[in-house]
């Protein structure tokens, strides 16, 4: 929703005088309405909640997604390592159970033959049209009539209920996914788009190969939602108003550690302490302080609030106890309803600016990869323990989507804490070290119509429903 309607996109298809009708999940419809009050926006309900019990009470449903999900297309040069070594392995843990490993054993060979024959992925994406027919949508398709779908996906989760109802209506699809790794982590096409946009050569490469599209209907336009970094828009305030922000001292070099979901690593806090016992022994003559940016699934809302679950309060509170003022944690804010941070992109420029105040960013596997080679800051990739407790750092690091940007080299990775020592000195007396890298990864995967690739996406749009491309 915030790629398209916070970006040039929206503004784009707009200016060209086009009517818009958004589907919203369906507490947030009168929200959307007030917030993207304008002549010509309409906002509906997708009826997510319908469609996601649907899919979850129909064991078929769920067995053919699960199919779509462990299935992807293949080249003799490009294989969707990522199916193979992290989805599979994701999948046969949850069935582990029962008849759990039969069922589990049946799927593989089936997904086998997908993977390796056109005809049955065209077969498979047939059973899906049926199974996921999108009837619920019938309705809007005969009240507006429109002329194309824009889809953020290329048909994950319930998107392939509309994009089935679409065809069914003779209406263009035209998918945007909103990620890099989306074309290789969340398995084949729920459904074949008529267009659909790329941030570099590398997705449509992927799209390509593992999703069967038309090379010629591919479009590379680059991130939409980076463009302000770009263009100069954004600019990063003074390190001491940050510092004051977020309790920290103006006068010591800023170590950001951003996590990622709760999920990924269970000793993520042994990870913390582990570089907090740097920072206040091994470290203490470089003048460093740690900040900690909890990843928003570490919260929920309790009374209206939006505060840290228990378990990871309980560590905040032991490190903070143990580190005092060397340690810092930065809680997200929740994009409430009621107010108008749902369409701002107010926190991702809130951590543009914490990467450009920071020596060193730590992070774990993540797009921060890619976003901190537009700010060309030196980035420790923190691979130890076990992700999401299914692989180790040599299987994840093979999946399509990392090993192609690890490649790079643009960032050091670290499995022990002597690595991550060793590193953050490195970094610290010299953080040109991969700076030529970073640019590499920059110029060749993100600086792809610079500052202007949501109003290209858009006009493209524009230019698709008009026929003219």
């Amino acid at each position: 929703m915030r790629y398209i309607a916070c970006t040039d996109i929206l503004t784009s298809i707009i200016e060209r005088g086009h009517k818009i009708v958004f589907f919203v999940a369906d507490d947030e419809v009168e929200y959307f309405r007030k917030s993207l009050n304008h002549e010509n926006i309409i906002i509906e309900s997708v009826h997510y909640k319908e469609l996601f019990n649907e899919l979850r009470q129909s064991k078929l449903r769920t067995i053919v997604n699960l199919i779509r999900i462990m299935t992807s297309g293949s080249s003799k040069e490009i294989k969707n390592t990522t199916i193979k070594h992290f989805l599979k392995m994701q999948y046969k843990e949850e069935f582990s159970k029962g008849f759990g490993p039969l069922i589990f054993l049946i799927m593989s060979v089936i997904c086998w033959v997908t993977s390796n024959s056109k005809w049955a992925r065209t077969l498979l994406t047939l059973l899906i049209s049926r199974l996921f027919s999108g009837d619920i949508y019938n309705p809007y398709f005969v009240k507006y009539r429109p002329s194309t779908l824009l889809i953020s996906s290329l048909g994950y989760g319930i998107d392939p209920h509309i994009m089935n109802a679409a065809k069914r209506y003779d209406c263009k699809i035209i998918s945007i996914p909103h990620s890099w790794d989306n074309p290789s982590v969340n398995g084949y096409r729920g459904s074949k788009p008529d267009f659909a946009f790329a941030w570099n050569r590398n997705m449509k490469e992927e799209m390509q190969i593992f999703h069967d599209l038309d090379p010629n209907n591919i479009i590379i336009g680059g991130v939409a939602h980076w463009d302000k970094y770009l263009n100069g828009e954004f600019k990063p305030g003074d390190i001491k108003t940050f510092c004051k922000t977020h309790g920290l001292d103006s006068k010591k070099k800023i170590l950001l550690y951003a996590l990622s979901g709760p999920t990924n690593f269970e000793k993520r806090f042994t990870v913390v302490d582990g570089i907090m016992n740097l920072i206040a022994n091994d470290l203490k003559e470089y003048d460093l302080q740690l900040l900690v940016r909890f990843h928003p699934l570490h919260m929920h809302t309790v009374d209206g609030k939006f505060v840290l679950t228990e378990k990871f309060a309980e560590e905040y509170t032991k490190l903070t106890q143990k580190y005092g003022e060397l340690i810092n944690f930065w809680l997200p804010d929740q994009p409430h309803l009621d107010s108008n941070n749902q369409l701002s992109m107010s926190d991702m420029y809130s951590m543009a600016e914490a990467i450009c105040h920071s020596a060193i960013l730590l992070q774990e596997y993540s797009t921060l990869i890619l976003e901190s080679t537009v700010f060309n800051k030196p980035t420790i990739n923190i691979s130890m323990y076990k992700w999401r407790q299914l692989a180790n750092s040599d299987q994840l690091e093979k999946t399509r989507h990392l090993s192609h940007i690890l490649k790079y080299q643009s960032c050091a990775t670290v499995r022990t804490f002597k690595e991550l020592e060793a590193n953050i000195i490195n970094y610290l007396k010299n953080p040109d070290i991969h700076q030529e890298n970073r640019k590499q990864l920059f110029e060749n995967e993100v600086n792809i119509n610079p500052g202007v690739a949501g109003k290209f996406i858009g006009d493209t749009i524009s230019d698709i429903m008009s026929n003219r491309v």
